[in-house]
């Protein structure tokens, strides 16, 4: 798949350092409860495609969901060359009616939740002019996408003029224009903070930022929490602040989603530590979790599937990648 990145490889793989990953020490997740209105999920690239999936798939669950650099619902048909050609590249060939066909199908025959839930989610869209990776059209295509479900004051979109593809930071990353690992970028532009405050419930403002408590940070066994059939990395991460910990605590829980050449093996722990969520969560009783996609045979830069990697059914609720990110998320939660 994704040989669309092959004219980045000159520039990655002489970076061994970024691409060095040691094993943390892992810890079992611990129990905590839950606001059950702030679920929301946020992806980048192929984290944005998968952010889609599992907030359409589970919009019972999930009550918002942001995309950045990333693309509409079902947008491959199960073809990764499709995903290259038509979703990357020239995603003004992307038919909405008849993606909302598909989803409507699905919805009918139980394969995703009713799409009526869509209606009190909030989305976030954020796409550049600049990426040359994943024409900032298919931000458009998404949009269209959800506002045939979602009221239009409940999605936000954000841009950054000179931002490249990858995930704008406040000041860590490669320079904001630059295209390649980490696929970071340093934009003087909190993109984290804007995709949490879009997806808050009834617009609820965030406390300021704050600094994010290395304690909080803990790494699990993703092996104990998903299928061999996921292909998912070893670990995942989740950053929890010691007020969210209490039967009287109730924290929410955003899923944050890393792109391709973006997991452990390509970056180590940049994304998790520095993409900027952490700051957030600690100032505003939000846990993060980082759930981490393995790269193998036919996804040799770790993406997540948003092409059909996994089977035919990748982007529905029996997906071994949505169920292994749903299934982390109940055993993190106290019932």
């Amino acid at each position: 798949m994704v040989s669309f990145l092959a004219f980045t490889l000159s520039s990655v793989v002489s970076n061994a350092a970024l691409a060095a990953s040691s094993t943390p020490t892992l810890q079992s997740l611990p129990k905590i409860v839950v606001d059950s209105a702030r679920i929301t999920v946020s992806g980048v690239s192929s984290g944005g495609f998968m952010a889609v999936q599992l907030h359409v798939a589970h919009s019972g669950y999930f009550k918002g969901a942001a995309s950045v650099a990333g693309g509409i619902y079902e947008c491959a048909k199960g073809d990764s060359t499709r995903s290259q050609k038509v979703c990357m590249i020239a995603p003004d060939q992307i038919d909405v009616k008849e993606i909302l066909q598909i989803a409507r199908d699905r919805s009918a025959r139980g394969e995703i939740d009713d799409l009526r839930n869509l209606t009190s989610s909030r989305i976030a869209i954020f796409s550049s002019p600049k990426d040359e990776v994943i024409k900032s059209i298919g931000s458009d295509k998404l949009a269209e996408f959800y506002s045939a479900f979602v009221p239009k004051a409940s999605i936000t979109r954000l841009t950054n003029a000179d931002a490249a593809h990858g995930f704008p930071t406040l000041k860590f990353g490669s320079v904001c224009s630059a295209t390649g690992t980490p696929w970071i970028l340093n934009c003087n532009d909190d993109v984290a903070g804007k995709l949490l405050t879009s997806l808050e419930p009834n617009k609820r403002a965030l406390s300021a930022r704050g600094r994010a408590d290395a304690s909080s940070l803990l790494y699990f066994d993703q092996s104990k929490h998903v299928s061999a059939t996921a292909r998912m990395y070893d670990w995942g991460a989740v950053y929890i602040p010691k007020g969210c910990y209490g039967p009287s605590a109730r924290c929410g829980i955003h899923i944050a989603l890393h792109g391709c050449q973006m997991n452990p093996d390509f970056v180590g722990r940049q994304f998790i530590e520095q993409a900027g969520y952490n700051e957030w969560a600690e100032t505003n009783r939000l846990i993060v979790v980082f759930p981490q996609s393995a790269k193998g045979r036919g996804n040799p830069y770790g993406c997540w599937d948003w092409f059909g990697l996994t089977g035919p059914n990748y982007t529905t609720k029996s997906a071994p990648q949505i169920a292994g990110i749903r299934k982390i998320v109940n055993d993190l939660t106290a019932r």
